[in-house]
């Protein structure tokens, strides 16, 4: 079983995969035009940028983005790698992969919501910056990221199957800046 770091993204996974980055993107602009009197989060704020882990399909679309990257850009990150708390993906507080950032990155800085069916409640995360603890939330407030996040297992699923890999398994994005890629001379 070869590691999700070695399995390539297809032309039609990544389709869906960028189908689905596109419609949480819409929906979070909805959220951030509802939120933008109370938002700080701006270029360069880089509080909720830790070092995450992703699904096998997440991960392979960055290894995709990586593989785009100007060689010093790629060094500079791999240079990062080792870094605990810190995404190794940041330089100078900007995100070297923006436009690839997988799901959990794409939610920071808002309300997010998940429903608990087990406690029958709804999970909140927001960031301190835009949200004190005290925030009364009304539920117009919060982004769900369930529909979201089932489209994903999805995804990650099928992919998983196609290619050998355990959908379960999170590939940590210290181990995605260590992981040496090759240049990426196909179409963007």
């Amino acid at each position: 079983m070869m590691p999700p770091t070695q399995a390539p993204i297809e032309p039609a996974e990544a389709r869906d995969y960028a189908e689905l980055t596109m419609m949480i993107d819409l929906a979070m602009a909805r959220s951030v035009r509802h939120h933008r009197q109370r938002l700080r989060c701006r270029p360069g704020c880089s509080g909720c940028c830790k070092s995450f882990s992703v699904l096998g399909v997440e991960a392979a679309a960055i290894e995709r983005a990586l593989a785009r990257l100007a060689a010093d850009a790629l060094a500079l990150i791999r240079s990062r790698a080792d870094r605990e708390e810190e995404c190794p993906f940041l330089l100078d507080s900007l995100c070297a992969i923006y436009h690839h950032r997988p799901l959990i990155c794409r939610s920071q800085g808002l309300a997010v919501a998940y429903i608990d069916h087990q406690r029958q409640a709804i999970e909140v995360s927001a960031c301190p910056l835009n949200f004190p603890d005290d925030f009364p939330f009304a539920e117009e407030d919060l982004f769900f990221m369930d529909p979201f996040n089932h489209k994903l297992v999805e995804l990650n699923r099928d992919f998983c199957a196609k290619n050998g890999l355990r959908p379960e398994e999170r590939v940590t994005f210290k181990k995605l800046a260590a992981t040496p890629v090759a240049p990426d001379t196909k179409q963007p």
